[in-house]
């Protein structure tokens, strides 16, 4: 690529030329794999709405109110991210989506542990994903959820390994791993079918990973959750 000023458009022309390419992209892409995104649009609106029917409990406390709002922020990254990977913006994307699974899983965390809560707002304190991820994998924890579940399963609580490779794989395209570069690539900014496909996939893992913690520590809220959205239950 030329960069000089003698053979660079200027800078409006440049982002205009790009939107297009990205149009393009993104065309094509809602036009593969439209089971897979159905599914995944499925169950990102039951994030959202997840977060209205706990939000309409009358016993919540001032941290939790506050809490439920997580909700809509990761429905929102999660919408965004498939539409940065439809246009083709694959580390965009990824970014977003290890974002969703961090505040996904933080929302049952700090449900938990409201101190924390406060600290993560007021005091700067950041978010340690495997203290979080400890935490939910705890026998501890686990004691509490079959013993407090509405449906008492006994069924494996947490896919603890898999959120820690999905998180890793999501983690070296943020700390810029050089695996991850896509600037050296011919087909940078050209929808690619496989990359496309992975995307749906990890974002499909994202969302059952937390559905399923979700499930667990809100099955009343879960329950009247799969009411409002049958069609839910028949991915399940």
């Amino acid at each position: 690529m030329d960069l000089s000023e003698e053979q660079s458009p200027g800078a409006t022309q440049i982002f205009i030329e790009l939107q297009e390419k990205l149009r393009q992209n993104l065309n094509v892409s809602l036009l593969e794999n439209i089971e897979k995104l159905s599914q995944v649009e499925i169950k990102a609106r039951a994030f959202a709405i997840l977060g209205q029917v706990i939000r309409e409990k009358p016993y919540l406390s001032q941290s939790q109110k506050e809490i439920t709002t997580i909700f809509d922020e990761v429905f929102a990254d999660v919408v965004t991210s498939v539409y940065l990977a439809g246009c083709s913006l694959d580390k965009p994307a990824q970014t977003l989506l290890r974002r969703v699974l961090e505040l996904g899983v933080a929302i049952i965390y700090l449900w938990d542990m409201p101190h924390q809560f406060w600290g993560w707002k007021c005091h700067d304190k950041d978010l340690n994903f495997n203290e979080m991820i400890d935490y939910l994998n705890s026998p501890s924890y686990k004691s509490f959820i079959l013993n407090e579940n509405y449906k008492k399963s006994t069924a494996f609580l947490f896919e603890v390994e898999e959120c820690k490779k999905i998180y890793r794989i999501l983690s070296n395209t943020i700390h810029g791993k050089i695996s991850t570069f896509e600037s050296v690539l011919p087909d940078r900014f050209n929808h690619n079918s496989v990359d496309w496909q992975k995307h749906l996939d990890l974002v499909t893992q994202v969302q059952n990973i937390l559905l399923h913690l979700w499930g667990n520590r809100f099955s009343d809220s879960f329950f009247e959750l799969e009411k409002k959205l049958p069609s839910l239950s028949r991915l399940q």
